[in-house]
């Protein structure tokens, strides 16, 4: 089972997930660290249907149009690279939408 959530990330080119629970800082809203991990596996798992073990970023993204982050996820013994570029964004609820694709390549 764990060859097969592996072989399934990999595979995930592109998945676009609706995310909620931004918070503003000084007029720029962002994306925490914490709410971006968890909508990363989140998203996975309704798309490929598996929950990877785990997913880390480097911190927080701007909550805006464009902006993408490196992040790496790990699926057993295995990690992959992430890229998460939101394509849309929703000033009054918050809401996220990405474009997520996991490298084809594992990181280790």
């Amino acid at each position: 089972m764990l060859l097969a959530v592996r072989t399934t990330l990999a595979g995930a080119a592109c998945v676009l997930v609706a995310l909620t629970g931004c918070s503003a800082s000084f007029g720029e809203a962002s994306i925490s660290k914490e709410n971006l991990e968890t909508g990363i596996i989140d998203a996975l798992e309704k798309s490929v249907g598996k929950r990877p073990d785990s997913v880390t970023c480097p911190g927080k993204v701007k909550a805006k149009v464009g902006e993408s982050i490196r992040c790496e996820l790990a699926a057993g013994t295995s990690k992959y690279g992430l890229t998460a570029t939101i394509t849309s964004y929703d000033k009054e609820s918050k809401n996220v939408k990405y474009d997520i694709k996991v490298d084809q390549k594992r990181a280790n």
